[in-house]
């Protein structure tokens, strides 16, 4: 609400205050929603990088789809696949805690 700042104003708050101490609370729960949706969304690409890299350069979602495609090395693959997941979740764990600790001190 654009009320929210205009407030902050008129109590003597400096824009640079305002936004860091009303706007950047209030918006954390979105960045973080949107950061960690694109980075979920960006672990199953491998079309890209595999045209950008080549096999010089692999991403894990490319070496994953190698292992258990080309080469047939289910263990390797499945490890990684594993890492991966592990990787995401401890990601995804974090954001609900702190979006969680935002919101018993009085954030949104």
């Amino acid at each position: 609400d654009p009320m929210t700042l205009r407030a902050a104003a008129l109590c003597g708050a400096s824009p640079l205050a305002a936004f860091r101490r009303i706007l950047l609370p209030l918006s954390l729960p979105g960045i973080a929603a949107g950061g960690l949706m694109v980075f979920v969304m960006s672990l199953g690409y491998f079309v890209t990088p595999a045209l950008l890299g080549g096999t010089s350069n692999m991403m894990l979602a490319e070496m994953i789809a190698q292992m258990i495609q080309s080469l047939l090395n289910w263990g390797l693959g499945s490890a990684a696949a594993f890492i991966l997941l592990v990787v995401t979740m401890a990601l995804y764990a974090l954001q609900l805690r702190l979006v969680a600790a935002g919101r018993a001190t009085g954030g949104v």
